[in-house]
């Protein structure tokens, strides 16, 4: 498959330049696709950033050469990118566990990170409700916050939908979740990840003050739209839809992502009840053959 041979080409370039600094940028160029969704690919495919990942495979790198070769520790922490022995000392004890000079001395256990590669994984014979659309473009108004400082993107879109934390889908419409007599919060929200930020978004009548909040326009076009079943929870169903398009779906559909902008909808209701029993949710992502 040509996506797969991109991306394994991408992981190559990376590995290729652990000792040097390895720009997303031409990685995401090599495999075709922008940057903000080579990195969303990345994370949902392996379980960690791409910065994540570079770290360990340097750190599981300098763990060989402690073993292979007779460079001090100062020498490795230059070769791998660190301001001093002691980050780097640091950081190797963070993830193996043991310090370099102890490992050195001593031997011992370590945690190692084995390049990544992908394939296509058939995980037993798994529904997927999928269809074609063509969309409109459509205008949305909401609020959005950058996608850093959070330990992934489960974690950020679960707090801006929090209503322990800023409460946002409150800003946007008038009233209130559970609300006695109120629908307002009733059919269906967008959240959009675009350009290293999320938005929690409504069309235009939907949203209670639309002059007041940020706007985002869907590109008119075509989307493959993938569906759960009703019922879930939000912080379960999209972790496993993302997992099903990118490591099934995707590799061998054909097609590839068109822009770095992923739409996700949630069909909500104001009510609890209601909102439990029927709750559903989709995820539409821009696409060319």
């Amino acid at each position: 498959m040509t996506l797969l041979k991109e991306l394994n080409d991408a992981i190559a370039y990376i590995e290729n330049s652990l000792c040097g600094d390895p720009d997303p940028n031409k990685a995401a160029a090599i495999a075709c696709v922008s940057t903000d969704t080579f990195l969303r690919f990345f994370s949902y495919i392996t379980g960690m950033t791409l910065t994540d990942y570079i770290r360990k495979r340097r750190l599981t790198l300098a763990a060989q050469d402690l073993t292979d070769a007779d460079d001090g520790v100062a020498d490795l922490a230059v070769k791998y990118g660190y301001d001093s022995a002691s980050a780097f000392s640091r950081a190797f004890a963070k993830q193996h566990g043991i310090t370099p000079s102890a490992y050195r001395k001593n031997g011992g256990s370590l945690r190692i990170v084995p390049p990544v590669s992908f394939h296509i994984c058939i995980k037993g014979a798994e529904e997927m409700d999928f269809r074609m659309i063509e969309l409109n473009e459509t205008k949305l108004y909401g609020i959005s916050r950058k996608d850093e400082g959070y330990r992934n993107r489960e974690e950020l879109r679960h707090l801006m939908w929090s209503e322990e934390e800023e409460n946002i889908p409150c800003r946007i419409c008038a009233g209130r979740w559970n609300q006695p007599g109120c629908t307002s919060f009733d059919g269906e929200w967008y959240g959009i990840w675009n350009d290293g930020r999320y938005m929690i978004a409504r069309e235009e009548g939907d949203a209670a003050d639309p002059p007041s909040l940020e706007t985002v326009v869907l590109p008119a076009g075509r989307y493959a739209a993938f569906r759960t079943k009703p019922g879930g929870a939000a912080w379960e169903e999209f972790p496993r839809l993302f997992e099903l398009i990118f490591q099934i779906w995707l590799p061998s559909s054909g097609y590839r992502v068109k822009s770095g902008m992923i739409v996700e909808i949630l069909h909500l209701r104001t009510d609890h009840d209601l909102r439990k029993k029927n709750r559903y949710y989709e995820v539409w992502l821009p696409i060319t053959e």
